[in-house]
């Protein structure tokens, strides 16, 4: 089955002949993880054509901190000689991260040829714990830093380039790319046509308050592996999921690299797998068991744990607890006063048996939980259903 670099080789219609697809959406999501030089004319408003800033090599500085970093290179490359994307120009580069503001957060533009719009891609999480450390503050915060910096791009964007715009990102990109869209104002928001989120998370319950979400979630184009997970978090009955088939397993299906296309779009399945549909929902429940004072709570002692082992990276992270971090970590914990250390080390239990278990038994009383635990009921057969019905799509198409 095709990746997104083979529908890159083999797309020679222009934007003109067919329009902004979500597979196109996926890849300019992807390039805005980047790491474009300081120098690059991509930072300015002039901007610079997909065919310079990837056709003359030196890749490796702008590809080796991703994930996937040869699979990037081979992605750039195909770009600069791609009939359908060598035109486009990418301007407007913007990038900040602070330990202070716990921020991360980049973004840029991609002009599409003949004036068919403008496509605003936010960055995803990186490499560092920063990054990560913000992703987890969404959890209990109405607006997180690189929310509020997202919101003041794409008004950026609307203010620089006239006519159509779109928004979109990968994983955390994707929630800024709705955040930006919901956060916009009514007149930016007529000129969006489309929002993508390609396995973001959702938006927080503050958010979805907002009496602009109905306007925004209609715009909102999302896409999910079949195992997905974090697409999963936060997410509501508002926007319709389309399910994408990955050839990795598990959480590994997370990577774009990995999503399957057929011809002009990408290989659409029924429904996520019923193991996600039910660890989603699981996470989400444990979610619920605290209030926005308990989240923040879990996660400023989550992060002092991760503080302990002295890494700034999560894959200096991941691979430094075989070689004596985890023992740093343990022994910051112990440190911890008796309070934070049962709060913590509780709650940490309840997440592991919720996943595992499933949610405390609780007996519906009043009219609204009754509703609610029907329709979780429903919602349960459905899932476990649909993925009866998969399966059997799989088998038929052996």
């Amino acid at each position: 089955m095709a990746s997104i670099i083979d529908y890159v080789r083999g797309t020679t219609d222009s934007f003109a002949e067919r329009g902004l697809s979500r597979v196109d959406s996926l890849i300019f999501s992807w390039l805005a993880y980047v790491r474009y030089p300081d120098d690059s004319p991509v930072r300015s408003r002039e901007g610079q054509p997909l065919r310079e800033a990837f056709g003359f090599g030196g890749l490796t500085g702008m590809t080796a901190p991703l994930h996937g970093p040869r699979e990037t290179e081979a992605l750039l490359e195909a770009l600069a000689e791609s009939p359908r994307f060598k035109d486009v120009i990418a301007s407007l580069h913007y990038e900040k991260s602070s330990k202070v503001e716990e921020q991360q957060f980049a973004a840029i533009c991609f002009l599409l040829p003949d004036g068919l719009g403008t496509y605003v891609a936010y960055r995803g999480t990186d490499n560092t714990l920063i990054g990560w450390k913000e992703d987890f503050n969404m959890a209990f915060s109405a607006a997180v830093p690189a929310q509020v910096t997202a919101g003041a791009y794409v008004l950026l964007a609307a203010e620089t380039f006239a006519g159509p715009l779109y928004a979109g990102g990968h994983s955390k990109g994707g929630n800024l790319a709705v955040y930006a869209t919901l956060k916009c104002g009514d007149g930016v928001r007529s000129r969006i046509v489309r929002c993508f989120s390609h396995d973001g998370p959702g938006l927080s319950e503050a958010c979805t308050a907002d009496p602009a979400w109905p306007a925004t979630a209609a715009l909102v184009d999302k896409t999910v592996p079949e195992e997905s997970i974090i697409g999963l978090i936060f997410e509501g009955r508002e926007i319709p999921l389309v399910i994408v088939r990955s050839s990795n397993p598990g959480l590994l299906q997370h990577a774009p690299f990995s999503w399957e296309i057929e011809g002009t779009d990408f290989d659409i399945q029924r429904a996520v797998s019923y193991d996600a549909y039910k660890t989603g929902k699981r996470i989400n429940s444990w979610l619920k068991t605290m209030d926005g004072a308990g989240r923040e709570r879990f996660v400023e002692i989550l992060y002092k744990l991760v503080q302990a082992s002295g890494e700034v990276t999560f894959s200096g992270l991941s691979s430094s607890l075989e070689n004596g971090s985890l023992s740093l970590m343990l022994q910051k914990l112990d440190n911890m006063s008796d309070e934070d250390r049962g709060f913590f080390t509780d709650r940490l239990s309840d997440l592991v048996a919720t996943i595992l278990l499933g949610p405390a038994p609780k007996k519906a009383v009043t009219p609204a939980e009754k509703v609610a635990a029907a329709s979780d009921r429903i919602d349960d057969a459905t899932a476990r259903f649909n993925d009866r019905l998969a399966e059997i799509d799989r088998l038929a198409g052996l």
